[in-house]
């Protein structure tokens, strides 16, 4: 059995397996984003959007609660207050590791290379398509749960 903390589904696949419940929360400053990430990712049965985050404090509040198995966050605006909100995220779930993926409106080599050394699992655009976006959050929560 794994070692996500999440529920169980019946399988919509062949595999006759349960799927796994991948619980998920979203950190970004705009409402309208936060909203729209959930409503795609709701689309998928074996996604729970957990909770959503308007900044970095908040985000580590819900993440200590809701023991999230991937975190989607944008480092530019109020996160970007932080001097390493990556590494911050990590050590302050030290006892209930979660994937981070730092879903960004734009690319930005610096802080992709600080956020990946810093323990980010995925560096990714906003505009990325629906189905890669589950594929990035499935192979992040199986990484975290090996």
């Amino acid at each position: 059995m794994s070692t996500l903390a999440h529920h169980e589904l019946p399988s919509t696949a062949g595999s006759g397996l349960p799927m796994k419940i991948i619980k998920v929360l979203i950190v970004d400053e705009h409402l309208a984003v936060r909203q729209a990430l959930a409503a795609r990712l709701r689309a998928f049965p074996h996604i729970e959007v957990v909770a959503t985050a308007q900044d970095f404090r908040e985000g580590l509040k819900c993440a200590r609660t809701t023991q999230p198995d991937v975190i989607l966050v944008e480092l530019k605006g109020t996160s970007s207050l932080q001097p390493n909100p990556v590494g911050e995220m990590k050590e302050a779930l030290a006892d209930h590791p979660a994937g981070i993926i730092v879903l960004t409106s734009y690319a930005d080599d610096d802080e992709r290379e600080a956020a990946l050394e810093a323990g980010a699992c995925r560096y990714l655009l906003k505009h990325i398509d629906s189905t890669r976006l589950l594929n990035e959050i499935e192979a992040v929560a199986n990484e975290v749960a090996a």
